[in-house]
């Protein structure tokens, strides 16, 4: 309870409005380009160190409203190809740096829960498993208003963005709208920090209104602009190799093993030749003997 007590006279102050902010709607529009020097997770049948990549993204306590972009196969160098685009509706109260989310607790509950969190964005790079869970690689926690400003190349990204705030200044991407370049992830789950790879993408935040008029759908679905996507142009070997097995007969054995198997057919035909001549001389010269 607050309770404020005046003198009895004119110079009593009008009310506080002590009532909570309202949250404004936003929406958070990321593109995901591209990544560089992914670790490389597996091994494929060659020996070659490989990734399945692809990137996951989610808003703090939205974890349940993860978006992900599809699988970038057989990653040899660590680079992957998406032009993805995430869109994430968020109440946000500006003068709290806060964000407003609503959630049912139990069921019998009601109303929904009103719980205010940091707006923290989550990325995560994942290595794609068909027979067990998918290895987390590498990740990173953004905080939309102080985020590290990133750089222009994969050459200049390194940890150094998180660590050192003088030479990569945190910006709000409240006040900039819209911010490109990459940002690198990493795996601390031994203690120590490391680099596991880097992200090409671009943020933006906008209001409800200015979402509306320049409208822009999920991935590449329609309506694609702002800015419109193409197709990312993967290497021949990008795809999924159990939907595709003559694909991976051509890749993996014919280009590297072609002329061992068209001598190998060569030598087994010339030796069935022979078998054959053989196998029919006899006959033909005991008819050539007879016919005389």
């Amino acid at each position: 309870m607050w309770i404020d007590i005046f003198a009895y006279n004119d110079n009593v102050p009008p009310p506080i409005v002590i009532a909570p902010r309202i949250p404004q709607g936003y929406v958070l529009r990321c593109i995901i380009y591209n990544t560089e020097d992914v670790i490389l997770d597996e091994t494929n049948v060659l020996g070659e160190s490989m990734s399945d990549i692809y990137v996951k993204c989610f808003l703090e306590g939205e974890k349940k409203e993860k978006q992900e972009t599809d699988v970038h196969y057989r990653s040899l160098t660590g680079e992957g190809n998406f032009n993805w685009r995430m869109v994430f509706p968020m109440d946000f109260i500006l003068q709290e740096h806060k964000m407003v989310q609503k959630k049912k607790g139990k069921f019998w509950h009601i109303e929904k829960s009103v719980k205010k969190v940091d707006p923290i964005f989550h990325v995560e790079v994942y290595d794609k498993d068909v027979l067990s869970r998918d290895d987390l690689l590498g990740w990173t926690e953004m905080d939309l208003t102080r985020l590290p400003a990133p750089t222009k190349t994969a050459q200049e990204c390194t940890l150094e963005i998180y660590e050192n705030e003088a030479l990569h200044p945190r910006m709000s991407l409240f006040e900039k709208k819209k911010i490109h370049g990459f940002w690198p992830v990493f795996d601390d789950s031994m203690g120590i920090r490391e680099l596991t790879g880097k992200v090409e993408m671009e943020l933006e935040i906008l209001t409800e209104e200015e979402a509306a008029e320049r409208p822009a759908g999920k991935a590449r679905e329609e309506p694609n602009t702002n800015p419109s996507l193409e197709e990312p142009s993967r290497p021949e070997t990008s795809f999924n190799w159990f939907t595709n097995p003559w694909k991976v007969f051509k890749i993996l054995v014919w280009r590297r093993y072609r002329w061992h198997i068209l001598i190998s057919l060569i030598v087994i035909l010339l030796i069935m030749f022979v078998i054959l001549m053989l196998y029919s001389a006899p006959g033909a010269i005991n008819d050539a003997i007879w016919t005389k």
